[in-house]
């Protein structure tokens, strides 16, 4: 990796209250910044970090707490509306959630905009960096509709457009994803032009178009993009659990690059000493999904007994990233997408297509990797969606708010967290709350029902 690509960038998208964005007098102008390629380039290379090391130290960890996925072992305020499904519409993390995803998208939007109407840099290089964008676009919303449902579409930089903006249709901002994805497939290289999968490629596009197909239950394109990711063989075959989340992990579709060889969040979600109660727990209705020899619970769950008062008890943590301090020999990199999951999307989608052997062909890819039997080709179409919901369950726990869209898009959420959390409000928790501070700036802003 091209250490100097990664340089931050004297252009602050932050968020000030909803998109807009003032330049600093310290800062570089447009004209600067997009000069050259290398310039230009980090950019984009600035949205992708700060997704690690914004967005991402908080996200995962905070929708699995929301779920049944992660337990809560402390007190803060935060961190309680979050493990029992209860935000308020001030919560702070919420609000990082919203600005983060809202400015990801501003710089995306000034980078289409400033790239456009660019003849110093090449074209196979704007192409690119255009392809690029769009896919980071596509990206942020995608977490946005499915975190808050109806939002605003931006696709612009100007802040008298930008600050009184109306929620729009899910149906219209998926539309837009879409459009953004396909075009981003034509930019493309179809090869990585970083060293590791770090940035976006074709495939990486086509990967997040077969999820987005799959949640609009469109499973004959769902088929044909994860179709697309998993024959180019360049994912496959899939790595040994341990390996998974390693920086050169070969199923590994885009993962985002940190300088230190570990994710930002570590040292939250990996337990801090060997007599310190962890604070983000697996939750034991998890653990107890795991079938008895599955490589995954015993590379991916750490198991830590604490005695209190002379008695024991057993603490399950997450332990998909094992490094809390730098290794730049052995590094690990935040994996956002990988081939895994693609191969569950198509069997989803092929049972719903009546493909059931084709289905579970692709379930026991993932089973033999995880040392687990093979399930039967005789499975029927409904035992095959039950497989695939236990698979995706124990595959993608806590990683980027699966379980929380998966019970969302299959109507189970309130039945399966009702019965989960004395908390939960089944008119109210699917969605997250717009942040108080948006609804107080932009009064054409709706806020969800129940907040």
């Amino acid at each position: 990796m091209t250490i100097l690509l990664f340089l931050p960038v004297m252009l602050v998208y932050g968020c000030k209250k909803m998109i807009m964005v003032e330049s600093p007098k310290n800062q570089l102008t447009t004209d600067k910044v997009f000069a050259d390629s290398v310039s230009a380039s980090a950019v984009l290379l600035n949205t992708y970090a700060s997704f690690e090391n914004k967005f991402e130290p908080n996200y995962s960890t905070y929708i699995g707490l929301y779920t049944d996925d992660i337990s809560y072992t402390g007190s803060e305020i935060n961190n309680s509306e979050y493990y029992n499904s209860r935000l308020t519409s001030a919560n702070p993390t919420n609000q990082n959630t919203w600005s983060f995803l809202y400015s990801a998208i501003y710089q995306c939007n000034d980078v289409l905009s400033q790239l456009q109407a660019n003849s110093s840099l090449s074209k196979s290089l704007v192409r690119q960096l255009t392809g690029e964008a769009r896919f980071l676009r596509a990206f942020a919303y995608f977490y946005l509709v499915n975190l808050y449902g109806d939002v605003p579409l931006l696709v612009q930089t100007d802040i008298l457009v930008t600050a009184k903006a109306k929620r729009e249709a899910e149906a219209i901002v998926y539309d837009a994803m879409i459009k953004d994805l396909n075009e981003a497939k034509v930019e493309l290289s179809s090869s990585y032009i970083s060293i590791g999968k770090v940035r976006a490629n074709k495939l990486t596009a086509s990967a997040l178009l077969a999820r987005i197909y799959l949640y609009q239950k469109n499973w004959i394109l769902a088929e044909k993009e994860a179709d697309e990711v998993i024959d180019s063989k360049l994912y496959t075959p899939l790595e040994a659990p341990e390996s998974v989340f390693k920086a050169g992990s070969k199923e590994t579709i885009l993962q985002l690059w940190n300088q230190n060889g570990y994710i930002t969040n570590s040292g939250s979600i990996v337990a801090p000493s060997s007599t310190s109660i962890p604070q983000y727990t697996i939750s034991q209705n998890l653990y107890n999904i795991f079938e008895l020899g599955d490589l995954r619970k015993s590379s991916w769950i750490g198991i830590k007994s604490i005695v209190t008062g002379g008695v024991g008890k057993n603490y399950y943590y997450n332990l998909k990233y094992k490094n809390k301090t730098a290794s730049i020999s052995n590094p690990e990199y935040l994996v956002v997408m990988r081939v895994a999951e693609q191969f569950l999307i198509r069997a989803e989608a092929r049972a719903m297509l009546g493909n059931t052997k084709g289905a579970v062909d692709d379930l026991n890819v993932i089973r033999q990797r995880s040392g687990l039997s093979l399930l039967p080709t005789s499975l029927s179409i409904q035992e095959c969606l039950e497989a695939v919901v236990k698979e995706r369950r124990v595959e993608l726990f806590t990683e980027n708010g699966h379980r929380f869209f998966d019970l969302k898009r299959s109507g189970q959420l309130n039945a399966v967290m009702g019965s989960y959390k004395s908390t939960w409000q089944s008119g109210t928790s699917s969605l997250l709350p717009i942040p108080k501070n948006e609804i107080t700036y932009n009064h054409n802003l709706i806020q969800n029902a129940g907040y």
